[in-house]
């Protein structure tokens, strides 16, 4: 006997909050790295770590924006 769709949605849920979280989780040695650069003496790699700053707010921004389509789901 198969499963109802419902149980599988939520395990796919389940699933897809997991890797949101992971990938939030790969991002964060990036995010402190940058940070560190960020205070450079030197112009053009504060300036690069600027855009590595802003890349990676950008893809937590679109995670959190995932979360919340997941969670907006649930009955």
């Amino acid at each position: 006997m198969t499963r109802p769709a419902r149980d599988s949605a939520d395990t796919t849920d389940d699933r897809l909050r997991r890797h949101i979280h992971d990938i939030r989780g790969h991002l964060s040695p990036a995010m402190l790295r940058a940070d560190s650069l960020a205070s450079s003496t030197d112009e053009r790699t504060r300036e690069a770590a600027r855009d590595i700053l802003a890349a990676l707010d950008a893809a937590t921004e679109e995670l959190s924006a995932m979360r919340q389509l997941l969670a907006a789901r649930r009955p």
